[in-house]
């Protein structure tokens, strides 16, 4: 396993500038909202979500290229959420009733600033540990920095995006409806047609919004629009239906985000409808809008046909509380709440939440604050994850060793072996270790932490089944998993594989396991099993495939960004980078591990 080399003593330099750097930002951050009387921090984190909730659906939604962000400025945007709303939500003190303000370009141009400082504190920040680690070569001539990717860093960041990638588009194929591309297109356009003829102006003394009438047909449409986004965030953030979540389970807490998400969904579709057919709509205003407690606890007991009991214990889960800052300011992964408490009994519903994955949001927050929690959430991975696996391995061909089985010496547990597979055509035995672990913080020093855990017990993992094989033998470890060979002989290979529910490269922290156990991410090992299909000697190809795809580096095309403040030039020379697939470029932010 690799260690991390030691940073030189001039990048250590640079990165001690980028830090004072980042904190000159926040602390512009901090002046301003120390100007803003209490109450009035209400009025700004409505205005701020306003400006979230516009950025998102012109951003990822809108054709036109006008009025859209670059892609540097609006992942810098999104980065900075979390400080700022972790700041208004400590000082928004006690008040009754919702602030209501007409939203105008003064203020939400004030917001967009203050997002943008913070988003530069939090990029300067997490650059400059990146530096620290050698993820990021960094040189300085005078005032001038220029930043760019390690190779180590470039090796994992882009293959783990790609991976992801493929494996999302095999999971929509899976997860896909009965109905056709031209259906969806007549389908949608008649929708369009019909929730246009039930909006209406609805008009206040701040400002004039769009208001609309409900309908089941179209309550309908969205339930079904968004079930293969929740089924797959759900996964991927790890929420198995079983787990006890202090009051609701794990399956309704799914429920309720997927309600939430086809409500949001829905609403940013009447006011599309609504700003084409009525003069004079405040389109920030529409999209980000205010409910009473009590009116979306009604709304979900109708949707979900559960109890008022677990309801409410769900959408506590979800709802994020002036309590909830700290971990706001301390967490750089963005998370956008889907229901936020402004005041007792009042909540506010950033529409924005459902452009990215609300599951693992609600998962670091609630694992943040509880211990129990979070190994509810823990409990029932490895099996799901097993279960996953042999359901790539189903037929004649393949046995499947149910449960975790154990090796012993003198009585002693050894090791685990968390799955194992049998091919009955090659004579293979395949032993698997499986882990699921969160990658989906941004620090740089949890992620650090995660990577060589892994690293360490995989290595440690393969080291203890080779000696346990090396002194009791194959035939020995046949028998303890229950294998029927069909023609009575051992296996005539054992092979280890290691794989991480969302990661499994860490080369970009200094951690590289190999040796004797073939290591890597599910995303890619679930797309492999389908690429090279039933028939073949999987696990040999497998491994190769594994080895090729590691080797080629991915085509990408760098996206520079320079930043200029306070006497410092900044150059980020590719830690913004298209994704070459075939498709439009993709902007990835690759100072993230994982999305």
């Amino acid at each position: 396993m690799d260690e991390p080399a030691r940073t030189a003593p001039a990048a250590l330099e640079i990165a001690d500038r980028l830090d004072r750097l980042a904190r000159q930002e926040l602390d512009e951050v901090e002046r301003f909202i120390g100007t803003v009387p209490p109450t009035e921090c209400a009025v700004l984190l409505i205005e701020a979500c306003r400006c979230l909730d516009h950025m998102h659906v012109v951003q990822k939604l809108s054709a036109k290229e006008d009025g859209k962000l670059s892609v540097h400025d609006f992942d810098i945007v999104v980065r900075g959420w979390n400080v700022l709303f972790g700041l208004l939500m400590k000082r928004k003190g006690e008040f009754n009733g919702v602030p209501l303000r007409e939203s105008v370009p003064e203020l939400r141009q004030a917001l967009m600033g203050m997002l943008h400082f913070a988003g530069r504190y939090v990029l300067l920040s997490r650059t400059a540990e990146m530096v620290r680690h050698g993820m990021v070569s960094a040189m300085a001539d005078g005032d001038e920095i220029e930043l760019a990717l390690s190779d180590r860093t470039l090796s994992d960041h882009f293959h783990d995006q790609v991976d992801h990638g493929k494996f999302a588009e095999l999971n929509a194929k899976v997860l896909r409806g009965y109905k056709t591309a031209d259906t969806d297109t007549d389908t949608a356009q008649h929708l369009r047609d019909v929730m246009g003829r039930l909006t209406f102006p609805w008009k206040t003394p701040q400002g004039v919004m769009v208001g609309y009438s409900a309908d089941p047909e179209i309550d309908a449409y969205f339930l079904d629009a968004v079930t293969q986004n929740t089924l797959q965030w759900r996964d991927d953030a790890g929420i198995h239906p079983r787990s006890e979540l202090g009051g609701c389970s794990g399956g309704l807490l799914t429920t309720v985000v997927h309600v939430l998400m086809s409500f949001y969904t829905k609403h940013i579709m009447f006011v599309e409808e609504g700003i084409k057919l009525h003069a004079n709509v405040n389109q920030y205003m529409s999209l980000t809008i205010w409910k009473t407690r009590a009116d979306l606890i009604k709304s979900l007991l109708v949707a979900t046909e559960a109890s008022e009991r677990e309801v409410t214990a769900a959408l506590d889960l979800i709802t994020v509380r002036a309590g909830d800052a700290n971990y706001f300011l301390t967490e750089q992964a963005p998370g956008i709440p889907l229901v936020i408490e402004l005041c007792d009994g009042y909540l506010l519903t950033p529409v924005s939440g459902v452009f990215r994955n609300p599951f693992n949001a609600i998962r670091m927050l609630r694992e943040s604050t509880s211990v129990a929690i979070q190994n509810a959430f823990r409990k029932h991975r490895e099996e799901w994850m097993a279960e996953d696996l042999y359901a790539l391995f189903e037929g004649p061909r393949f046995q499947r060793v149910p449960g975790q089985t154990k090796l012993r010496r003198d009585g002693q547990i050894v090791t685990d072996i968390d799955a194992a597979v049998f091919d009955n055509v090659t004579g293979e035995l395949v032993l698997f270790q499986l882990k699921w672990q969160d990658f989906t913080s941004s620090s740089v020093r949890i992620q650090r932490s995660k990577a060589k855990n892994f690293s360490d017990q995989v290595q440690d993992w393969a080291e203890k089944i080779t000696s346990w094989i090396n002194q009791f033998g194959a035939a020995t470890l046949w028998r303890a998993l229950k294998i029927k060979p069909p023609d009575g002989t051992e296996p005539r290979n054992v092979r280890l594989i290691a794989i991480g529910r969302s990661n499994a490269r860490f080369r970009s922290y200094g951690y590289n396991t190999g040796g004797n156990v073939l290591v890597l991410p599910w995303p890619q090992f679930a797309c492999l099993r389908l690429a090279i299909g039933p028939g073949q000697d999987f696990f040999k190809l497998l491994t190769q495939a594994v080895i090729d795809e590691n080797a080629v580096p991915v085509e990408r095309k760098p996206l520079p960004y320079v930043l200029v403040r306070h006497g410092l030039r900044v150059t980020f020379r590719d830690i913004w980078s298209g994704i070459e697939n075939g498709h439009d470029d993709t902007g990835a932010a690759a100072a993230e591990q994982s999305g």
